[in-house]
């Protein structure tokens, strides 16, 4: 598989960088957010050479942050018959997969705001307990919308 040339153009590369920023912001490395960010301007598989040389970092980086990509199903590897190099390229379950990414983390700190709420039980403030229900309330709301979301967007897909 022979990948067209590509060049980032000033806007690309401001695209790239603050993708990275906000991806760094759900605890993905800056990094990592811009080999996202790359994949998605350049309509094209990348080996991990090129995604280096585009983004000007380390092949090790790469290594490293492709495969965390990879496993988050964000991106995938791509093996071609007969070559030695692997691709890499925006997975077709990206954007699935960044919902469902958002209800598992709601679904941690539910249980997170469980304990505290365990913890409050003793507690003879009202405010605290108030608190920690104000929070599994919005923790409930906001799982349902993104679940909401998440069938819309199968269904979009469908379609």
């Amino acid at each position: 598989m022979h990948t067209q040339e590509f060049e980032l153009d000033e806007a690309k590369l401001l695209f790239i960088e603050k993708l990275g920023v906000y991806y760094e912001d759900y605890g993905i490395p800056r990094i990592g957010g811009r080999i996202l960010g790359l994949m998605l301007v350049s309509g094209q598989p990348l080996t991990a050479e090129q995604i280096a040389t585009h983004l000007k970092v380390s092949r090790g980086s790469v290594s490293t942050n492709v495969r965390l990509l990879a496993s988050g199903g964000l991106i995938e590897r791509i093996s071609v018959v007969g070559e030695r190099i692997d691709y890499y390229d925006v997975s077709e379950s990206i954007w699935e997969r960044a919902i469902q990414m958002r209800i598992d983390g709601f679904r941690s700190l539910r249980r997170i705001v469980e304990l505290g709420e365990k913890a409050a039980e003793n507690n003879a403030s009202s405010a605290a307990n108030r608190n920690l229900l104000d929070m599994l309330q919005w923790v409930d709301t906001m799982t349902s919308c993104h679940e909401q979301a998440l069938l819309h967007w199968k269904q979009l897909k469908r379609n």
